[in-house]
């Protein structure tokens, strides 16, 4: 789908509260800690059952926090995380992914990252995962701004080759597996255990019930659309799966009794109502509600937990401050109690939760905690010790130490000791470390371990130089079966016309889905030339196959490189790696090999290799760039200005953290350190331009120099206009 980039002049005060309220504060939480609120479902009744029960579950979840589709990655990486491979407090900038249709999770050596350091969501050319509707949205929603296409409780981070296979088509069982209907994963050679054969795809037996629950969320969910232009969404025990329906009710069914709920799909369902859009799936908590609403069966209350009881003993009794506690040696036992007061017992050792966590000193017993729907059950196990602790401290040095802001701590290299008395303990696996997102210009990170904390220097925090515009072309009530020229193509170009014009064409045809390329007889091409070389890190072009056309589509970078990609029938997005300047690039396909083309973004920065770049008519003014000689006292009397920058001290790479001292005396820098110095002392008198300046952010750089609180600052100066100066707030494209 089209992704609008939004980048808007903003004055000051707007710019700084935004900086707060952008600032990512998620905390995860771990499995054991997460559960339904005991109210959540205090209005469902056991009488109820079909519609009257779907109603009430849908006053129930409805009126969620609507996600950006754009936000989706990001928030996929907490809730589609794999906590097995990646716990809390490691890989947090870029954790092992849980895949949906992947039969290579939970292998360090075969399952796939989040992303590449860039966020680019692709390693060596092949991408690693993208974003798949359950639902399919061309079904109800194909509309970017309803609800239900940014729903995370039907978007699964997924393989993409799969994905893609998939397409639009209903789940259902597929009738012969063999290795014709195997579907092939991201490798593009190795069969899964997913299968798509006569317009249905199967997914693999570990999905079929998270596939099922998602599709009943939806149902019950956008029963009615939800009120805001989407189509009514039903499940119907047919094959018809168009127009809001969606087939093969009895097969949905099957696979969520099959497949029944299990540990991920339970956290992934509450770090969404936890942190994201503050509603749950219902069918999740109760499984028990999925026959009663669409069979319209009456539901069986849950088994009642009457009882929580322990034998054994502890094998370890004797802890550190700091520490958790160890059940091994116990075993744990609940009491259920049926309808008709028959009891039965079962071992759920593994899910108590235990308290304090982690251990305090002068600890002498903690506390086994476990719940049943509504019902919390505990024991207590005397006879603990907890030594005190008496310091933690923290050795090493960060493989990682240059972030962009908005980035999570890599405490990869350090570790992290706790004194008891005389004796020191390495406790690196148990402390944590600063969980929220670092900002511009912090310099340290705190670790924590048993309530003390020790601190981390030597990170520097850089601004995220990235900005994203979009190349868009206009749709056409049908495919034209005329050739259209240069002036033509740039006339349907609703966006991107201010960076970009189309230079030549070969073959192009006005398309019902923006630009139509190719013939049956003759290969089709655009160039598109920017309107100054730009600093490019990556395209992403919004494509799909025209027909049943066989389709690649090869992408040239400045003439020189070039890669390609393979439409789908279905609009999606291809992305390219750039990393490098870019005058023109180049679309073509051959002959007999139509496709639609219909936007292009376009996602630039400085790719942290330059000391300044321009772009669009916005200048970002790093050190070194000797063609700014600042806007002269007559424009910067300004106090405000002064207050913030009595030095101007812009992006500094690793190896130019230094000192004032150290600027002055390089050469690179001491031309504008002195006309920098100057510019600050002009502003020191009052000014009626106080409200010409807005700065993308400020943060004091302790390192630089204490004694003149120096501050980094990136001040962009539109050329729109002469006199005023504007800040760009960049919403950073989220990939499809």
């Amino acid at each position: 789908m089209l992704m609008k980039k939004i980048i808007t002049p903003i004055i000051l005060s707007t710019l700084l509260f935004s900086t707060f309220v952008l600032a990512n504060s998620n905390k995860e939480i771990k499995p054991a800690e997460a559960a339904a609120p005991s109210n959540y479902y205090s209005s469902i009744t056991s009488s109820m059952k079909g519609d009257t029960l779907k109603v009430a579950l849908y006053n129930i979840i409805k009126g969620h926090t609507k996600r950006s589709y754009d936000s989706l990655e990001n928030d996929m990486k907490v809730t589609d995380r794999d906590y097995t491979l990646s716990p809390l407090g490691t890989d947090d900038d870029n954790p092992y992914m849980n895949l949906l249709y992947a039969n290579y999770n939970f292998n360090a050596s075969t399952a796939r990252y989040w992303g590449d350091s860039d966020g680019s969501f692709n390693t060596s050319g092949v991408k690693v995962w993208n974003k798949e509707h359950i639902w399919a949205k061309s079904n109800g929603f194909n509309t970017k701004g309803l609800p239900a296409y940014s729903d995370l409780h039907h978007l699964r981070a997924s393989d993409w080759k799969c994905n893609n296979i998939r397409s639009n088509n209903p789940f259902a069982n597929v009738a012969s597996h063999t290795s014709s209907t195997a579907v092939q994963d991201y490798t593009q050679s190795r069969k899964t255990d997913n299968y798509s054969s006569g317009g249905v795809f199967e997914p693999r037996d570990k999905d079929k019930g998270d596939v099922a629950r998602a599709l009943f969320y939806m149902a019950t969910r956008y029963y009615n659309g939800d009120g805001s232009g989407g189509t009514n969404l039903s499940l119907t025990t047919g094959t018809d799966s168009s127009g809001g329906k969606w087939g093969y009710l009895d097969t949905l069914l099957a696979w969520h009794e099959a497949d029944p709920v299990d540990e991920f799909e339970a956290h992934r369902n509450d770090l969404i109502y936890e942190q994201f859009q503050h509603n749950r799936n219902p069918y999740i908590d109760h499984p028990e509600y999925a026959r009663s609403v669409f069979k319209n069966e009456p539901f069986v209350e849950p088994d009642t937990l009457t009882k929580l009881t322990y034998t054994g003993s502890p094998t370890k009794t004797s802890y550190k401050e700091g520490e958790s506690f160890n059940s091994s040696g116990l075993t744990v036992t609940a009491t259920f109690q049926k309808e008709d007061t028959s009891t039965y017992t079962s071992n759920v050792t593994e899910f108590v939760s235990w308290a304090p966590s982690p251990l305090t000193k002068n600890t002498t017993s903690v506390t086994g905690s476990y719940s049943s729907g509504d019902v919390t059950k505990t024991i207590t196990i005397n006879g603990i010790t907890v030594s005190a602790l008496d310091s933690i401290r923290i050795s090493g040095n960060p493989n990682k130490s240059i972030y962009e802001e908005g980035d999570t701590f890599v405490s990869t290299g350090l570790s992290v000791f706790a004194t008891y008395g005389q004796a020191e303990t390495d406790v690196t696996s148990s402390a944590t470390w600063t969980s929220t997102a670092l900002v511009k210009g912090q310099t340290s990170v705190t670790a924590t371990y048993g309530g003390l904390n020790a601190t981390c220097t030597g990170i520097l925090v850089k601004e995220k130089a990235l900005a994203t515009k979009s190349i868009v072309f206009t749709d056409s009530s049908s495919d034209g079966s005329s050739t259209i020229n240069v002036s033509a193509i740039n006339n349907k170009m609703s966006s991107g016309s201010d960076i970009a014009s189309v230079t030549s064409a070969a073959n192009i045809f006005a398309g019902k889905t923006g630009l139509k390329f190719s013939s049956g007889s003759k290969s089709g091409s655009i160039t598109i030339t920017f309107k100054q070389a730009t600093q490019v890190t990556k395209l992403v072009v919004n494509a799909k196959k025209y027909n049943t056309d066989s389709t690649t589509v090869t992408v040239s970078i400045n003439v020189t490189s070039s890669v390609t990609f393979t439409p789908t029938s279905d609009l999606a997005e291809y992305e390219i790696t750039v990393n490098n300047t870019v005058s023109t690039f180049t679309l073509s396909s051959p002959s007999g090999q139509r496709f639609y083309l219909k936007s292009i973004d376009v996602v630039s920065g400085s790719g942290g290799s330059t000391d300044s770049i321009t772009e669009w008519g916005v200048s970002y003014l790093h050190i070194g760039d000797s063609a700014f000689d600042g806007p002269g006292t007559g424009l910067c009397k300004s106090n405000d200005l002064y207050k913030y920058a009595k030095v101007a001290l812009f992006n500094l790479n690793a190896a130019e953290s230094g000192t004032i001292t150290k600027l002055q005396s390089d050469s690179k820098y001491s031309n504008e350190y002195a006309r920098y110095l100057a510019w600050a002392k002009a502003c020191e008198d009052d000014s009626p331009f106080i409200n010409t300046f807005a700065f993308l952010s400020y943060k004091n750089i302790n390192s630089l120099d204490a004694s003149t609180n120096s501050t980094i600052i990136i001040i962009s100066i539109s050329t729109i206009s002469v006199l005023a100066f504007a800040t760009l707030l960049i919403f950073k494209k989220r990939k499809h």
